[in-house]
């Protein structure tokens, strides 16, 4: 799958000085095209990454000593991804208590209430993590200093990838974390219904880089953050929150948009959801993302050097260094495709080109819930012998509570057949992380009944579709299986529409 890697490649850094752009963002940039050594990030399980390791620990305690108006200390990187709104008497940041005192650059990641701006999540992410690794790189001393990554979604070795090292259970490590599941501090490796969510067979499936973006947020990267959160409990697991500096019933750090980042463990999980979407670029399927695609939505990518230093990026500068990064996996390069490949039309799915688009109006339940729509391809003429044609599907669900447990869709799944990822009916994840922060509960509490919020999740279905037949069959068989969450917890289907691009 993978090609040799590239030991030599031009980084383009984008600087930028720390006065304020203006309002129509025309702040004059500069792009510095420099040499560099290319680095490689090694799995935390490699006996060649325990340097980058002991680096990690020295400059995350280096970090957490460090005043919060710092932008390097452990406390203001953190925030960068969010931070909660109100915390009186903040014992690691005595200058923020309220949304008044927000910093540069804080709240600033792609989890907003919106969720709009979802198709920047693997994109942002990456610059985020390349931004704290410098930072890693200078504090730790270290010049050859790479993030490691926690590759739990391996097979090979998969009980020891999936166990949570040692040095993030050490309670005297600046990598421990006591808000998270208790198993995984305990020396426990994943288990249960997780192993489910990080199964990436279908997720490879994906063919636009909007599908795959969209399906790796839900699974594996919402379902690692939940569990590292509270696990495969069925109403959460309660716990102290530091951040918070209260009780928090819905579980640890990472669970939590507005704490995820504080946890040490959140960089290498992210370095793992990196490495996997470079791994899905890199195969026939994977597809870059387009300039137009980060414009749609513009979104501010500001972050700050080792230095001090603030970075912006505009849309275009992005493009400019995404695949060109200065470092590549252990057992993947960090590249674009090749000039010479055809790339795939950006995903742009129309009601016009719905084989159906029907309201069920079915409430998911504990085990397997089953339903149809009726199939309108005789209708609609949508189809066509050309077998390239793609097929989506898109769920629409609303919630009154953001629901703990984790979900899979199935297309036309046989009577008798075992619903799991590994079936060839698998259409993909619904998970929830950050269900509560996307919300915004608290403000949309009307007359004292509680708000409905809905998410719509795309899967790309053209294998599943051509497999069971679909098109030449009068309903479409949807069924869908409920992992974990409380028995009285709700998931409503509100739509259902099966599109052709």
């Amino acid at each position: 799958m993978n090609k040799p890697l590239k030991w030599v490649a031009v980084l383009f850094v984008a600087t930028l000085s720390a006065c304020g752009g203006n309002q129509n963002g025309n702040t004059e940039k500069a792009l510095q095209s420099t040499q560099q050594v290319r680095h490689l990030r090694k799995s935390l399980y490699s006996l060649k990454a325990e340097k980058d390791m002991a680096d990690l620990k020295k400059a995350l305690g280096v970090m957490r000593a460090m005043d919060c108006d710092s932008t390097s200390s452990w406390y203001y990187q953190g925030a960068i991804h969010w931070v909660p709104d109100t915390i009186p008497n903040n014992p690691f940041c005595a200058s923020y208590n309220y949304p008044k005192d927000l910093k540069e650059a804080w709240d600033n990641c792609t989890h907003t209430k919106s969720k709009k701006e979802v198709i920047h999540f693997l994109v942002w992410h990456r610059l985020y993590i390349y931004h704290f690794e410098k930072i890693v790189r200078k504090l730790s001393g270290d010049p050859n200093f790479s993030l490691p990554y926690w590759g739990y979604t391996d097979t090979v070795n998969a009980q020891q990838s999936r166990t949570m090292p040692a040095i993030y259970r050490d309670t005297k490590s600046s990598l421990y974390e006591k808000a998270r599941l208790d198993s995984l501090n305990n020396g426990a490796p994943l288990h249960g219904e997780i192993l489910e969510f990080i199964d990436l067979k279908n997720l490879f499936d994906n063919t636009t880089y909007a599908g795959f973006n969209k399906n790796m947020n839900a699974a594996p990267h919402g379902a690692m953050h939940d569990y590292i959160g509270y696990g495969n409990s069925g109403a959460g697991k309660g716990m102290f929150n530091p951040i918070k500096q209260k009780f928090d019933k819905g579980g640890g750090l990472m669970q939590d948009v507005k704490t995820a980042a504080y946890d040490p463990i959140f960089w290498v999980h992210h370095a793992n959801i990196d490495r996997v979407w470079q791994k899905w670029t890199n195969t026939n399927n994977g597809q870059e993302v387009t300039l137009a695609e980060l414009k749609s939505v513009p979104w501010p990518y500001i972050f700050f050097d080792e230095n001090g230093k603030k970075v912006q990026y505009t849309m275009e500068e992005v493009m400019k260094i995404l695949y060109t990064m200065d470092y590549d996996y252990d057992d993947t390069p960090v590249q674009g495709k090749p000039a010479n490949v055809l790339k795939a039309a950006p995903l742009q799915l129309q009601a016009k080109n719905a084989l159906t688009s029907q309201s069920p109006n079915v409430v998911v339940n504990k085990g397997v819930t089953n339903f149809t729509v009726a199939n309108n391809a005789a209708k609609t003429n949508l189809l066509k012998s050309n077998a390239n044609q793609k097929v989506f599907m898109n769920v629409t669900v609303s919630y009154t509570k953001a629901p703990k447990g984790g979900y899979e869709v199935f297309l036309n799944l046989p009577k008798g057949a075992v619903a799991n990822s590994k079936s060839d009916y698998f259409s993909g994840f619904m998970t929830f992380f950050g269900a509560d922060h996307h919300s915004g509960m608290d403000d949309m509490k009307m007359d004292g009944m509680p708000a409905k919020m809905q998410e719509t999740f795309t899967f790309e279905i053209s294998k599943e579709f051509n497999l069971s037949k679909a098109g030449g069959q009068p309903n479409f068989n949807i069924s869908i299986k409920k992992y974990g969450g409380a028995p009285q917890e709700e998931l409503k289907v509100e739509n259902v529409s099966v599109i052709v691009q």
